[in-house]
């Protein structure tokens, strides 16, 4: 009986071993996940580092910052005109169409 209890517990030992490792590298070395960045600064976890603030384009005209590109875009689309008996609006043409099924 206290043969299979040492078979036992040697295959648990040899199982938790490689996570006991994991543990310990894991308490001993936690990775730096943010900082305490100044002057409005933004903390940039994949260059770990701190950015400035991004500072929005005047745009002119109409045109919208788009903080993605950091670039003036041109104004949206104007909002569909309204189509009467039935007639749709085509937003790649920007104009009514008729209808796909005759009347009958």
């Amino acid at each position: 009986m206290t043969n299979i209890v040492r078979r036992l517990a040697a295959g648990v030992g040899v199982a938790l071993a490689p996570l006991a490792t994991l543990a310990a590298v894991t308490v001993a070395a936690p990775a730096i996940s943010s900082a305490q960045c100044e002057g409005g600064a933004w903390w940039d976890p994949v260059a770990n580092t701190c950015r400035p603030p991004v500072v929005p384009l005047r745009c002119e005209n109409g045109w919208w910052w788009d903080p993605a590109g950091n670039t003036c875009r041109p104004p949206v689309v104007p909002p569909p005109p309204m189509c009467d008996n039935g007639w749709w609006w085509d937003p790649v043409g920007n104009a009514c169409r008729p209808p796909l099924i005759p009347p009958a």
